[in-house]
């Protein structure tokens, strides 16, 4: 079997580590070797990222540590495909244009220069998964999970992201799933897509 890389998108809180999980989980039980991985990643400038130990970087800088992060991430990712896994991923180069664009405390950074930094270093998706939900719900959601809130988790910036990750639906023709949907519903529909690329 050749190698598939599946990309899932979408704002806090609207499911996609829940729904990586089981889906590792159910294509693993079928003998499929999978690889469950996420952006920023846990290592070396993924893990500084996830730590917050950049300091008070401007958000030009961060979307930067993003892309050196998902060089090093691609190249794992390649390797895997290669060796014909199925690459399941929880966020990847759409998350920083949709995030960093979205004009956090007013530090807007301009969409078409994130998504050129961007070209060189990602490889192209097999599917990319827009789990979209309305940030209400969204955040509702992560109140329940206990966590503190992120300098992301915030209803008006949440709407921007969830307005601009549509715009590169339409512009990368990215999968859209109703995520607001009943959670097995929304897996039975994540599952049907990527049945049919692996």
């Amino acid at each position: 079997m050749s190698g598939s890389f599946i990309v899932f998108e979408g704002i806090d809180g609207s499911g996609k580590s829940t729904v990586c999980r089981k889906l590792a989980e159910v294509l693993s039980g079928r003998g499929i070797d999978v690889v469950l991985t996420a952006e920023p990643t846990h290592e070396r400038v993924g893990a500084l990222i996830r730590a917050g130990s950049a300091g008070n970087v401007s958000q030009r800088t961060e979307a930067l540590l993003f892309v050196a992060d998902r060089n090093d991430h691609t190249e794992e990712i390649e390797r895997w495909v290669s060796e014909g896994k199925v690459v399941l991923c929880d966020r990847y180069f759409a998350s920083t244009v949709a995030y960093q664009s979205s004009g956090l405390d007013g530090d807007r950074i301009d969409r078409e220069w994130l998504i050129d930094i961007n070209r060189q270093f990602i490889r192209t998706p097999d599917a990319t998964i827009l789990l979209d939900i309305d940030p209400s719900v969204s955040l509702d959601r992560v109140g329940v999970r206990g966590e503190a809130v992120s300098k992301f988790e915030r209803p008006d910036f949440l709407k921007q992201v969830r307005t601009e990750y549509l715009n590169l639906a339409e512009e990368y023709g990215f999968e859209i799933v109703d995520a607001s949907a009943d959670a097995d519903k929304v897996f039975q529909d994540v599952l049907a897509i990527v049945e049919e690329i692996i």
